[in-house]
């Protein structure tokens, strides 16, 4: 399994503010700013937290534990790199869609 509880509730979290991205309009323009807190955010930071939790909630219900039961949890960083690139893409094309209507 790929992701667990923490990863299903941040992308409900990122599902709301795309939501209200899409719906209010927020952001209008896209700059360097705006990429790099998204690249370090899905590069570095979910990912991080999400094999710290994940190893977290693993030692309290294992009672051996062997580095072939976390090995999955490298797995985290593809996954969250992948809705990364796709946030990027959502983004880009709100950005786009909205200098179209402001003309």
């Amino acid at each position: 399994m790929l992701l667990g509880i923490f990863d299903y509730i941040l992308l409900i979290v990122i599902l709301i503010f795309n939501i209200g991205v899409w719906k209010y309009k927020i952001i209008k323009k896209g700059n360097k700013i705006l990429y790099l807190s998204i690249f370090l955010l899905f590069g570095f930071i979910i990912p991080f937290f999400s094999i710290d939790f994940e190893i977290k909630n693993l030692t309290k219900n294992i009672k051996e534990i062997d580095s072939f039961t976390f090995l999955y949890t490298y797995f985290r960083f593809p996954t969250w790199w992948l809705f990364g690139i796709s946030e990027i893409f959502f983004l880009k094309y709100q950005i786009k869609t909205v200098k179209n209507i402001d003309g």
